[in-house]
């Protein structure tokens, strides 16, 4: 029975090759807000310019050019520095808006 041909790495980066990947790749298209989502639970938005409106089911963020609606229960802003604002609480939906 042949073996099955398996590609295995011997370099990590080597991968990324395949698809045209630099090191600088995330530097050069990153144009507006950069969001991170950990589950439905905390949202981390980088290019945050301020809160519209803040209660405890309901925030809206200003991004600039548009804004952010999330929905859901148990909001609590964690740190708003500089441009990243963290929100924890159980998110139902988010929405941009432009």
């Amino acid at each position: 029975m042949p073996k099955k041909f398996k590609f295995k790495s011997k370099k990590a980066r080597e991968k990324w090759r395949l698809f045209n990947y630099t090191e600088n790749f995330l530097e050069s298209n990153i144009s507006g807000p950069h969001l991170e989502l950990f589950g439905n639970r905390e949202i981390i938005v980088e290019g945050c310019e301020g809160v519209f409106e803040y209660s405890d089911n309901y925030i809206k963020l200003n991004l600039g050019k548009g804004s952010l609606i999330l929905c859901g229960m148990s909001f609590d802003i964690v740190t708003f520095e500089n441009s990243t604002i963290t929100v924890k609480g159980k998110i139902n939906s988010l929405e941009f808006c432009v």
